[in-house]
This record gives C-alpha cells, structure tokens and sequence, in this order.
C-alpha cells in the first residue's frame, strides 16, 4: 500500500487490508471465547495510566465515527485519578468493542463515554448512542455467544455476535458486572464497572 499503485489498485489493496483486518478480528475473537471456556484466559493485572490507554482506543474508533459525521464525547469523574492497577488490554477490548458497536449502530447524533468513580476500587464505564436501539427481547439475549438483536440486523451490518459475549466474560473475570439500558430508536447505553 505505501508502493506507487493506480487508484485501482490501490483500491483493491485497500479491501484486501479491510478484509484482512476483519478476518484477524473474527480469529481473535474465536481464540478468545475458546480460552474463556476452556478456563485458560488471565487477567494480567500492573499499574498503568487509564486515561492514556482509553485516549488510544478513541484515536482507533475517532475515523470511522467522523465517517458518519458522529461525535465521539468523553468526560472523567474528577475524583478517577490516573494510574490504576489492572489488565488494561482486556480494558481496551471491552471500551473499543462497546464503543465501535455503538458507532456502527448510529447513524447520527453522538456516542459518549463516561467514567464514573462509584466505589473505593470501582470504576464504572457507561458507553451511551444515539443509535438504533433494542427491545426488550432483543435486550434478553445481547449477551449470549454468536447472538445479535436479530437476523436482519446481521444481514445490514454484519459482526459475528462474539463481541458482547466475550466483553461480559471478560468483564465478569475483573469481578464485575455489565448491562444495558435501550429504547428502540432512541439509543443505548452500555455500562460496566469493574474493580481497578
């Protein structure tokens, strides 16, 4: 892609990058979910700086939301701190995985993420859309593995369904607890809290 190609190839490359990427992403997530039921996934817990970790997860996802002309808004309790002690890999899989879905579910308007300190040792992150939102039935099975809100919505944006499922388990492996609060085409939040 950095050599001197046509516009068509450099379209096709491009593709073939994208395609890449996704297929690498689908493998990822398998491995996952495997290590997870097999009981062989760890949380690697050392000291590292929250805000700077979820500045990088905001420069992944900050081009594709400009894309669709969203805003990506982030506010910090001002009682958080910076350094925590914590696996702030698995950290930045759950805040990218909750924050590109909730880009690929808006069409317009906003998507923010919040840090609330509600606890001694316990964080909350709340990732809210203005996006497409989910019924209750759909609410139901979110967070089963290879489960979406229904086929239709495979079919028009596609995904694997691993996304949520390996999220709550890793959530649940830092001793925490996830859910989601949604109106059908108003919007969601997903909200997590850990302990750090």
């Amino acid at each position: 892609l950095n050599t001197d190609l046509t516009p068509k190839q450099q379209n096709y490359l491009h593709n073939i990058k994208l395609s890449a990427d996704n297929l690498l992403g689908i493998i990822n997530d398998i491995l996952d979910i495997s290590k997870i039921e097999a009981g062989k996934l760890d949380i690697n817990k050392y000291e590292f700086d929250l805000i700077n970790e979820l500045e990088g997860v905001i420069a992944i996802v900050k081009q594709k939301a400009q894309e669709k002309n969203l805003d990506i808004n982030v506010e910090y309790d001002n009682k958080l701190g910076k350094k925590f002690y914590g696996d702030a890999l698995r950290i930045n899989q759950i805040v990218l995985n909750l924050l590109s879905n909730a880009i690929k579910f808006t069409t317009d308007g906003k998507v923010d993420l919040t840090l609330v300190k509600v606890g001694h040792n316990k964080i909350r992150f709340e990732i809210t859309d203005t996006g497409i939102g989910l019924n209750d039935e759909q609410i139901e099975k979110l967070f089963q593995t290879f489960s979406q809100a229904d086929n239709s919505t495979t079919k028009k944006y596609g995904g694997t369904g691993l996304g949520l499922s390996i999220s709550k388990q890793l959530v649940e492996l830092m001793n925490g607890r996830i859910w989601v609060e949604s109106k059908l085409e108003k919007g969601s939040k997903f909200s997590f809290e850990i302990e750090l």
